[in-house]
């Protein structure tokens, strides 16, 4: 870190510093030995439902007047890779001012510095310097797709022109709609919507997402790590994954469409009710948060992932959820979180669930069902208060990124929001939970809206009555948190019954930054509460789930605005 004034940049829009990170060591495959000072990101891996995994919230936030590389050798495991000199100053040269960005000193997520030497970012910077629009007709819309979302379902859209095919909108007018493949290494979709936003001026340009959650997670970091303004971008979707809670918030739904759905043979006229739609919308903002979880230093610690029914944390893992050593023999993992996150219960469910993950929608739900049934049945211990010692918030004047605020002497303590210490009453929670969530959005597992209907009950005593008034709204600047004491009530939401659903008990609704400090493995309520799962404390982001030995803290801070399209006439695109 550098003293002054802080500039936001984004990872690919700080060009080389991503692409020339040292690669990681080979003497292990697991993430507790394994972990390289930086790792450059894979091609996102898509799995078995067509939904991507892995999205790290990689070193893409580089809050330095100069951004520094990673020599491009191979560094040993844990070991420190030295710094080449400066590859440009990201406060010494004005932005092109028609790109209608503030130029040098500015904490926009959507920056774009001078022209990066990493050949991929350095493309898309160029597309918005020179970019022209190709439209046929009216705006431009751009698809990405996920061809293998929905049972291979969205792959339908792929079938659209290469060079566009222009639809009329009864009542609404024109449109040049574009598609393009998520998983493209030349990136020619966001190639073009670079493109498009230069040329469209003060005009936001429409994306439609085409796939789940995770897809809609990818274009998101994306747009982030390409330096397209976000305030130029308009975020659509349309639902081909498995529970779609951006799709159900947003108004898109919870569902793909039918196949046969695009009417190709007759001109794509399917296409005019979904332009219709997309240019009727209104926008609204959405808030994108990061995480960052850190292990203690110690030979135990580390993360597992589900691959291939194992559990495991192979190189890939690493690089794909951005793990590193720090020099103090800790581990890290910083990520994105657009819908929601959870310790516990849901997450060592859904971890359960990846290990028999089947190739069929249909029969996840029931291997979903059954891992539920086997913990409501047979793991009915608490955990939250085993593990975790308090939840604060703290001072954000240091905390850029969540990786910041690890550490109580740089991001001091505001105010706790809970404790489990036995000795303060004041800041008790209640009972011994098996669930701690997070939600940005009011959907969860499909279209549960835990936070408005658990409107009853408060989980620890700071809490005031005001929080069981308190709406959730996505762009609010505002996380909620809640918790659930059984795990037969984080279960009775699933009835979507009035009086039996809202079993949950409300923690907390604010803007952080919230900091969560674990128990020490030694401690023996930390050995009581993770003894029977051999150590594991169990997290999900955004439904991927994973394990931690040894967790020692985590921090949860907000990382900026999106713009999404809010479908106006619900249901006018479902069939």
């Amino acid at each position: 870190r550098t003293s002054g004034p802080s500039r936001r940049v984004h990872g690919r829009a700080a060009g080389a510093a991503l692409a020339s990170r040292a690669a990681m060591g080979n003497c292990s495959s697991c993430c507790h030995h394994n972990a390289g000072q930086g790792a450059a990101r894979l091609p996102h891996v898509i799995d078995d439902d067509g939904e991507l995994r892995g999205f790290e919230a990689e070193p893409g936030l580089y809050d330095l007047d100069v951004v520094n590389t990673l020599p491009a050798t191979r560094a040993t495991c844990g070991e420190a890779a030295e710094e080449e000199p400066m590859i440009f100053d990201a406060g010494a040269k004005e932005v092109d001012p028609t790109l209608g960005l503030s130029s040098s000193t500015t904490d926009s997520p959507g920056l774009v510095p001078d022209a990066p030497r990493d050949p991929s970012t350095r493309s898309i910077f160029e597309a918005m310097r020179k970019g022209a629009s190709k439209t046929l007709g009216g705006p431009t819309i751009i698809v990405l797709v996920n061809p293998r979302s929905g049972g291979n379902a969205a792959g339908v859209l792929l079938e659209i022109p290469r060079g566009g095919v222009c639809i009329e909108a009864p009542g609404v007018g024109l449109a040049t709609i574009f598609s393009y493949p998520i998983a493209d290494p030349s990136r020619e979709g966001v190639h073009h919507l670079a493109a498009e936003v230069h040329a469209g001026g003060m005009h936001p340009v429409r994306c439609i997402v085409a796939g789940g959650d995770g897809t809609v997670m990818w274009v998101i970091q994306e747009i982030f790590d390409s330096g397209i303004p976000t305030e130029s971008v308009l975020i659509g979707t349309v639902p081909f994954g498995t529970g779609n809670d951006f799709g159900n918030v947003t108004g898109w739904g919870v569902s793909g469409p039918p196949r046969g759905f695009l009417k190709e043979h007759d001109g794509f006229s399917g296409l005019q009710k979904y332009v219709a739609a997309w240019l009727r919308a209104e926008s609204s903002p959405f808030d994108i948060w990061q995480i960052s979880v850190r292990t203690r230093s110690s030979d135990k610690a580390g993360f597992e992932f589900i691959q291939d029914g194992k559990k495991q944390c192979t190189e890939q893992h690493m690089e794909r959820h951005s793990i590193k050593r720090l020099p103090g023999g800790e581990l890290e993992m910083s990520k994105y979180v657009c819908n929601y996150l959870g310790i516990g219960l849901d997450a060592r469910v859904g971890f359960g669930f990846d290990k028999s993950r089947q190739h069929n929608r249909h029969a996840n739900k029931a291997v979903y069902a059954w891992e539920g049934t086997k913990k409501l049945l047979f793991k009915k211990k608490g955990v939250v208060g085993h593990i975790i010692d308090n939840m604060k918030t703290v001072e954000s004047l240091h905390v850029d990124q969540a990786r910041d605020g690890h550490d109580p002497a740089a991001a001091r303590d505001r105010e706790t929001v809970f404790s489990t210490a036995s000795d303060d009453a004041q800041a008790r929670l209640a009972g011994n939970p098996v669930s701690l969530l997070f939600l940005n959005i009011p959907s969860i597992a499909g279209g549960l809206d835990i936070w408005n209907w658990s409107s009853r009950k408060l989980g620890t005593a700071t809490a005031g009555p005001e929080l069981l008034a308190r709406k959730q709204h996505f762009g609010d600047g505002r996380l909620e948190c809640l918790t659930y004491r059984t795990g037969l009530g984080f279960y009775a939401e699933q009835t979507r019954i009035p009086g039996v659903r809202g079993q949950g008990q409300r923690v907390y609704s604010g803007g952080g930054p919230l900091r969560i400090t674990f128990r020490h493995p030694s401690d023996e309520s930390f050995r009581a509460g993770t003894g029977h799962c051999r150590g594991r404390t169990y997290m999900q982001v955004d439904g991927e789930y994973f394990a931690v030995h040894e967790p020692e803290s985590v921090v949860i801070k907000q990382h900026a605005t999106v713009r999404v399209l809010i479908n106006s006439n619900p249901g006018g695109c479902s069939s």
